[in-house]
């Protein structure tokens, strides 16, 4: 008998619960039936949603946002959207609105940005709804300072008005340009 075999049929005799995971993602069972989620991605978004908890916890809250907006940075970063519309924020505008519907008023002579995501679930593809405390939502707040840093070329302060994670229908954020 082989390993996956032997995993095969320790989990189906109730041994080992979660081994039968490490086979990878269940198939259809019909085409027009949508893939089963990817069990990892759930155990990270769980594991996300309970670290988050613990941390919000048992760290100082301006700790724990400090660490968060950090991680938003970074994700920022990774996409480098704000870098593509440097010294362009009406480009910005545009498609992020066209992309992912999010609205934009820009008070120029207050030097105010206000970013409204678009109603609907959390874009983020680590949120479980159901788990992860609002607190997750300081890292958008760095990826909004990133992304603004970027197209202004300097610093901004990013404040966040209304989250979907702590129950409004939008995630709105206020960037004020320094």
């Amino acid at each position: 008998m082989d390993r996956k075999e032997f995993l095969k049929t320790a989990c189906g005799l109730g041994a080992c619960g979660c081994a039968l995971s490490l086979l990878g993602p269940a198939a259809p069972l019909l085409a027009d039936e949508p893939p089963a989620e990817d069990q990892r991605l759930a155990f990270v978004r769980y594991q996300l949603a309970k670290m988050l908890g613990y941390l919000a916890a048992d760290a100082p809250a301006e700790t724990c946002a400090g660490i968060l907006e950090q991680t938003g940075r970074e994700c920022a970063k990774l996409g480098r959207l704000g870098a593509r519309f440097k010294d362009d924020p009406e480009g910005y505008f545009a498609a992020a609105r066209q992309n992912w519907g999010t609205d934009f008023t820009w008070d120029k002579e207050k030097g105010i940005v206000t970013v409204a995501v678009a109603a609907g679930e959390c874009g983020c593809p680590l949120v479980d709804a159901r788990r992860t405390p609002a607190v997750w939502c300081n890292c958008s707040v760095g990826y909004q300072k990133e992304s603004f840093e970027a197209i202004f070329g300097r610093p901004v302060q990013v404040r966040l008005v209304a989250s979907k994670l702590g129950g409004a229908e939008r995630c709105v954020f206020e960037v004020a340009l320094s």
